[in-house]
């Protein structure tokens, strides 16, 4: 991809309802970055001078532990945001690191604050967005609270990220992440050995599958059930 045009633009959930003026200016300033498979595409503690965008792939959004262990906090896929600050100027709270080969809309800061100030549906977009992130880290705080079950916090993930990159196959809905898991232990913060255990549990229960790093789930309402027992 080696530009993106206001139509694929516009089918992106963040930019919809904005003027095609603001979109134009913003893809005329605007940059494709390609990131390869585990590739970090900005570190925490640090400053970007960029606004990006996904256009394809994953980006996970983490942080490390006092013990230097991964904490993943997002998953985030096509059309999300990624950045943490943008009108604070502050450092990145998290690391951004590519799941999967990723391609990124960069936008300089600076032109993206000054169309924010022109477009009241861009500022709009903004706040809809940083919204949508603190309604998913309070639902993730219930759910990783240290007296709920490794099972239910595995399958309140699974059934999260199944609603968000699920893909309807014959035997279920399939979680479309190479998720490993080593990366589903840091996606909810347990070791691994115990989300191995948890899986098990629930690929007894008729609920899940997993294979070659694609969970499937087999009763995605079962699934749901399960966590909220």
């Amino acid at each position: 991809m080696g530009q993106i045009t206001i139509r694929e633009l516009e089918k992106l959930d963040f930019f919809e309802g904005i003027p095609q003026d603001i979109l134009q200016n913003l893809l005329n300033e605007s940059t494709v970055a390609s990131y390869k498979k585990k590739e970090v595409i900005f570190h925490s503690r640090t400053r970007t001078e960029f606004v990006y965008f996904v256009l394809s792939g994953e980006v996970m959004l983490y942080n490390l532990t006092k013990h230097g262990n991964r904490k993943v906090i997002f998953i985030l896929g096509k059309g999300r945001l990624l950045n943490q600050s943008i009108v604070s100027k502050k450092p990145n709270a998290l690391f951004g690191e590519a799941v999967c080969p990723v391609q990124a809309l960069k936008i300089p800061e600076g032109v993206f604050l000054r169309l924010m100030e022109q477009c009241h549906e861009l500022t709009y977009s903004i706040l809809r967005e940083y919204e949508r992130n603190l309604w998913r880290m309070g639902h993730q705080l219930k759910n990783t609270t240290g007296n709920m079950q490794t099972e239910r916090k595995i399958a309140a993930k699974l059934w999260k990220l199944g609603r968000d990159f699920g893909v309807e196959t014959e035997e279920g809905v399939m979680v479309d992440i190479d998720l490993t898991i080593t990366l589903m232990a840091d996606l909810v913060g347990v070791p691994r050995e115990n989300v191995s255990r948890a899986c098990k549990v629930l690929t007894d229960r008729g609920l899940i599958h997993y294979s070659s790093k694609r969970f499937i789930l087999i009763d995605f309402d079962g699934l749901a059930d399960f966590y909220k027992m």
